[in-house]
């Protein structure tokens, strides 16, 4: 696809985003989106066949690079608790920027109605979590984590970490990084108090 394509899909992706995370997607037409893009609906079928192509590659695109960073810092090479904790603040950071906390609410609206949801929650959340299941499987065969189902860990930490900031971001009070910090932070301190071996 040529630079000025790839810029104009991306563009309405934006403008997609935006759009369903205000009007909600079962709210939203085509139409709406080609009136806040301005041009033509020939314009944005040629890039997008349906709505649900469209909603599909939104949720696709944050599926993808939202969180690939924050996923990558799990290196078992690093001491334990530093590396939970930049993972965490990493973490956080990312879920609570605009774009994510669209794109979460967009899954979840649209997620039971045609399946997009799921392949959201496969592509991204599920994909990474699996990265934290196999660095907390690494530190428990080392012995430095007590945990028998490591998924089931992965599951807690990110229930520790979401469950501050998460709600209230959803509903419009998105914290400051000091916040994001601190409340990472003690995440990864009730975490490790739960599986750290002693």
């Amino acid at each position: 696809m040529r630079r000025k394509s790839e810029e104009r899909r991306h563009h309405i992706m934006q403008v997609a985003t935006a759009t369903f995370s205000e009007l909600g997607v079962e709210n939203t037409t085509m139409s709406e989106i080609v009136s806040r893009l301005g041009g033509s609906k020939s314009t944005i079928y040629s890039y997008f066949p349906s709505k649900d192509e469209l909603v599909q590659a939104v949720l696709a695109q944050a599926a993808e690079f939202r969180l690939q960073d924050a996923f990558a810092a799990l290196d078992p090479a690093r001491p334990l608790a530093a590396t939970l904790r930049q993972f965490g603040r990493a973490y956080l950071a990312q879920l609570l920027t605009p774009e994510m906390l669209s794109a979460t609410r967009i899954a979840q609206q649209d997620g039971a109605r045609n399946g997009n949801g799921m392949r959201f929650y496969d592509k991204g959340p599920r994909t990474g979590w699996a990265i934290v299941q196999a660095y907390l499987a690494h530190h428990a065969a080392a012995g430095t984590l007590v945990a028998g189902d490591t998924w089931v860990a992965a599951m807690h930490l990110k229930g520790l970490l979401q469950g501050e900031l998460l709600d209230r971001a959803m509903f419009g009070e998105v914290p400051a990084e000091p916040a994001i910090h601190d409340a990472a932070d003690r995440a990864v301190e009730a975490f490790l108090r739960a599986y750290l071996a002693r």
